[in-house]
């Protein structure tokens, strides 16, 4: 007996359910324009849940309350997360210095190519007698020509800066909710700086989720006179007077944009979207998904894997990998 009295108060409980959603449907046709606009922001407003009943109330509390107890245990692995990531990348640092040393040269007199391609090598050179190269030249600029995203921002004048260039470095922050770039650089009569840095701060960064970027740093460049400096051009332009000065003639000098790859240490400031229109909202985040994607490209592929980059291996890797996703893709809607 009351089993049945239950399941007639559960069949009472879902009409009444039924008759609350239905009756929060109805729409007067009668209304006007503004009426049902006014209607529309208010029904946005609303609180879904006043017009459930109190059990059902009581039992979404009790889902909310379980799903407060996941995201503890989401946090808590993410903090492990954070530190297994920071252990391992640890235990690659002593390789990524011996790398450095040996792009660098300072490994030159300790590996040496065998002795038959040697005297191949002699022999090629003539009595030019020139000494070998010191270590491996231009290595991170190949590398980084291998590199899609990053070689579109590459020019010729970015690549002969680049051959300066004698480590990349990412470290990423210990309770992994973000990741700094670190390009170090030999003297050069470029700029003064020996290392240009970036920093990214992503809250989610160890998560599969939509990247959520909550601020982008770069740097600045001390560029060594006008003349150096990569991303912008002096240009002279003749300007007609105004006014009192009508009929004369002035020349300016201006600052006109160029494209370079240093572009990328000054990033873009994150606005407040409010004050934004829709398609200026669309190109900034356009922009700012394009230097994300840069970004990562160094993180997860020119860094830790740059020999494959210079040797074009990676490329090559990630083409592959591409078509075999496209042939699994094709397959999986032929089946």
């Amino acid at each position: 007996m009351a089993d049945e009295q239950q399941h007639m108060m559960d069949e009472d409980d879902a009409e009444e359910i039924t008759m609350q959603v239905a009756h929060a449907s109805l729409v007067d046709d009668s209304d006007d324009d503004d009426s049902d606009e006014d209607d529309s922001d208010d029904e946005e407003e609303e609180d879904p849940m006043q017009d459930l009943p109190p059990v059902i109330i009581a039992r979404v509390g009790e889902l909310t309350s379980l799903n407060t107890q996941r995201d503890d245990i989401m946090e808590q692995y993410l903090q492990e997360r954070a530190a297994l990531e920071q252990k391992y990348k640890g235990l690659c640092q002593p390789i990524y210095q011996q790398r450095a040393q040996i792009i660098a040269g300072a490994m030159d007199d300790q590996i040496v190519a065998p002795p038959d391609t040697m005297q191949q090598d002699n022999q090629n050179q003539g009595d030019d007698n020139e000494p070998p190269p010191k270590g491996i030249p231009q290595f991170w600029v190949c590398a980084m020509g291998h590199m899609e995203d990053v070689a579109e921002l590459l020019t010729e004048e970015d690549v002969d800066c680049l051959e300066h260039l004698t480590d990349i470095q990412c470290h990423d922050y210990e309770d992994g909710k973000g990741f700094a770039l670190e390009f170090h650089f030999c003297p050069n009569p470029y700029f003064s700086n020996s290392v240009l840095s970036k920093r990214y701060d992503v809250p989610n960064l160890l998560v599969a989720d939509e990247p959520i970027l909550k601020n982008v740093q770069g740097c600045t460049i001390d560029w060594s006179n006008p003349g150096t400096r990569l991303t912008f051009r002096e240009v002279e332009r003749k300007q007609r007077g105004k006014g009192k000065h009508s009929g004369q003639i002035r020349t300016v000098k201006k600052q006109e944009r160029k494209d370079s790859f240093f572009h990328f240490f000054h990033p873009p400031a994150l606005p407040d979207m409010n004050e934004m229109d829709e398609d200026e909202a669309e190109r900034l985040e356009e922009a700012f998904d394009a230097d994300y994607d840069v970004a990562q490209a160094f993180r997860l592929h020119i860094v830790p894997k740059a020999v494959l980059w210079f040797t074009g291996q990676g490329q090559e890797e990630e083409l592959q990998a591409a078509m075999s996703e496209i042939e699994n893709h094709m397959e999986s809607h032929m089946e």
